[in-house]
């Protein structure tokens, strides 16, 4: 698994690539732990664009991230899930946690005001 953190005004927006499962979870969280900083309300795309899989443990992370940023009041959001990530949003019922964007551009504009 690659990550590649952008930024884009005061949003961060995290590029996975290859699949995210049990062993290489943890360098997700540390990756984004990185980029909240103490005073900020943290903003996160997660762009899922070349991921082809998450297992289970992946989902937890997801979730993880997501709580603790939620408590900074901050706000994580994905974008462009392909079809079997997508359904696994659906069946988890974590599409009704997650704000899900169909483009990377659809989440950005999902910041401005």
């Amino acid at each position: 698994m690659k990550i590649k953190v952008t930024s884009k005004n005061d949003v961060h927006i995290i590029k996975i690539e290859g699949a995210i499962k049990a062993g290489n979870e943890f360098e997700l969280s540390e990756k984004i732990e990185q980029y909240i900083k103490k005073g900020q309300v943290p903003k996160f795309i997660i762009d899922l664009k070349k991921v082809p899989f998450i297992n289970s443990a992946g989902l937890g992370t997801f979730l993880n991230i997501y709580k603790h940023i939620d408590g900074l009041n901050g706000r994580l959001v994905f974008a462009n899930l392909n079809s079997d990530i997508e359904n696994l949003m659906e069946i988890t019922k974590l599409s009704s946690v997650f704000e899900i964007y169909k483009t990377l551009e659809e989440a950005e504009d999902s910041f401005e005001y």
